[in-house]
């Protein structure tokens, strides 16, 4: 048995290996977090770059367009509101509605709302009347109207014209955009004599907006390649708490978008832009990062894996060292009780203290007996060795089974006597098997070695062989507890004990079954265990190649070999 201080200098290595696993699976671990956490930030630095290109062009189109609106506002009420016309009569409305169209061609813009606006209106600020240009307007919308204008322009009287949206039901039934621009007398601080303005569908300037998203560059050609606006972003202008009003349709839920409110003189209008899907990588150097989540997955499942298979061999390995152990202590308490007593009445004879010829039969049957015990737990552990090294092999030959049956039996029967114990053989009679002799004896001694060892003093094993077709089927019966059904493949497994003969008196070598099983394989055949008809167990081995012979030829065989 190994001493506590070799069981201390054995676990310390182990020791060191488990933590070291330990430490690696960890150390895995915390740079697969933090190499998904780069890419993540990668990521989302990548994104905000994306948002800001969608926010640069919707604050670049919102500042065209109130540079642009601006001009054509100015080109289109000038000859309506400039100042110098003093305090007399306000121009007719008819003058603007000529004024608009003529504008509108200049800026080649179609503008359908403005070729045939809904009304075109002037408001006398001196007497807030208003008069209307071929528009049919109900008394109530234009008193309605007026108000409205009137509360606009008081809010930026800085500004000389601007938009106003009016929102369904608030002056007409449907939804409309009022274009104004005040006119004020002579001089800086002139009075503000009337508004003149045009009431038209919100989509008046959506020709005008479309020109101008095409005509302007909205990000740096550096970024875009020289690429046009509507390749890259996708736009649209918005009235707030309505729908879009002209441009292309705005995906919903754009993943890089970005919008810029336009001041109140031009309605509180809303630009949003949004770069298209597909053309993301076009603008970022190097393109859209990959994600990377599914490689580090992978490394990390690959990782643990590896980690937990090397944790599981260190586990079966430091099994593999305890039945290692178990094996070296058992086989030198196999070997060293049989040398002792071989040893003891070989001292005792040569002293001449074996004076009967009684006492000198006895000591001889004791020592072949011994010697037969070493000679059975030697060839053992040589063919469990050269199965380990898989250099095992075998010489099939016709083979009597029952003449081998009976020399193995009379082998054994000395080591059965000394525990009380009966070999009773049943095997049918000209059996031939081709299989190796010394192999078969071997399987054959083992499977009685445990019967024995295992079974109680006294009992009565049974060996039973017989032919089932071309197979040869050889069984043992003890008349021990017999092996639980969970248990019984575990029975062949080298260094394997059954965890209730962990405190039984009985000692071993932990390798007989195995080597059973393995020479059973090597005969292309099969091992078992099943319940016994005694209540114990019964150990099963079957060969193939099994035949019947004459009697005579039997007989001839047996005459032979003597």
């Amino acid at each position: 048995m190994p001493s506590l201080s070799g069981l201390r200098r054995g676990a310390t290595p182990g020791s060191l290996l488990l933590l070291s696993v330990i430490a690696i699976l960890a150390i895995s671990l915390g740079l697969g977090v933090h190499a998904w956490s780069t890419a993540r930030s990668h990521q989302q630095s990548v994104e905000h770059t994306l948002r800001d290109y969608a926010g640069m062009a919707a604050w670049e189109f919102a500042s065209i367009a109130r540079e642009n609106l601006r001009e054509f506002w100015e080109d289109s009420f000038d000859d309506v509101t400039r100042d110098w016309r003093g305090y007399g009569e306000l121009p007719s409305p008819d003058v603007l509605a000529d004024d608009v169209r003529r504008v509108a061609g200049w800026y080649e813009c179609e503008c359908p709302s403005f070729q045939n606006p809904i009304a075109v209106f002037r408001v006398d600020l001196r007497d807030s009347t208003i008069t209307t240009h071929t528009a049919s307007l109900s008394a109530d919308i234009l008193s309605r109207l007026v108000d409205t204008l009137t509360t606009h322009r008081q809010r930026h009287d800085r500004e000389r014209a601007g938009l106003v949206f009016m929102p369904e039901g608030s002056v007409c039934e449907s939804s409309v955009l009022i274009t104004y621009s005040t006119a004020y007398g002579r001089g800086r601080r002139g009075e503000a004599l009337g508004l003149f303005g045009l009431m038209t569908d919100p989509d008046a300037y959506s020709d005008l907006l479309s020109n101008w998203f095409s005509e302007h560059v909205l990000l740096p050609p550096s970024v875009t390649g020289g690429q046009p606006n509507d390749s890259l972003l996708d736009l649209s202008v918005r009235f707030p708490g309505s729908g879009a009003v002209t441009l292309s349709h705005l995906p919903g839920g754009s993943e890089f978008a970005a919008s810029e409110t336009m001041d109140f003189q031009f309605g509180n209008m809303i630009v949003e832009a949004a770069i298209k899907p597909g053309v993301a990588e076009q603008l970022i150097i190097g393109g859209l990062p990959r994600s990377r989540l599914p490689l580090i997955l992978t490394m990390l499942v690959i990782t643990m894996l590896m980690g937990t298979t090397a944790l599981y061999q260190l586990r079966r390995e430091r099994q593999l060292a305890r039945l290692r152990d178990d094996f070296v202590s058992g086989v030198s308490h196999e070997l060293r009780t049989p040398l002792a007593q071989v040893r003891m009445f070989a001292e005792l004879w040569e002293a001449g203290k074996l004076r009967t010829e009684a006492e000198r039969s006895r000591s001889v049957a004791i020592i072949n007996r011994e010697a037969r015990r070493l000679t059975h737990l030697v060839e053992n552990i040589l063919q469990f060795s050269r199965s380990r090294r898989a250099t095992a092999d075998i010489k099939a030959e016709p083979l009597d089974v029952q003449s081998t049956v009976n020399e193995v039996v009379e082998a054994f029967r000395p080591l059965a006597d000394a525990r009380c114990v009966s070999l009773e053989a049943t095997v049918e009679t000209g059996l031939i098997v081709r299989a190796d002799r010394d192999a078969f004896k071997q399987i054959l001694l083992n499977l009685l070695d445990n019967a024995v060892k295992y079974g109680p003093d006294g009992q009565i094993v049974t060996i039973d062989a017989s032919r089932k077709g071309t197979t040869l089927h050889l069984s043992v019966d003890d008349q021990g507890p017999g092996i639980p059904h969970s248990e019984r493949h575990r029975v062949w497994e080298p260094y394997r004990r059954l965890e209730r003969d962990g405190t039984n008196a009985a000692t071993g070598t932990g390798i007989g079954l195995a080597v059973v099983a393995e020479l059973a394989a090597l005969h292309d055949g099969a091992a078992w265990v099943e319940d016994a008809a005694s209540e114990g167990a019964r150990f099963v081995v079957e060969l193939p190649g099994a035949t019947a012979a004459s009697i005579a030829e039997t007989e001839q065989s047996t005459e032979r070999r003597a």
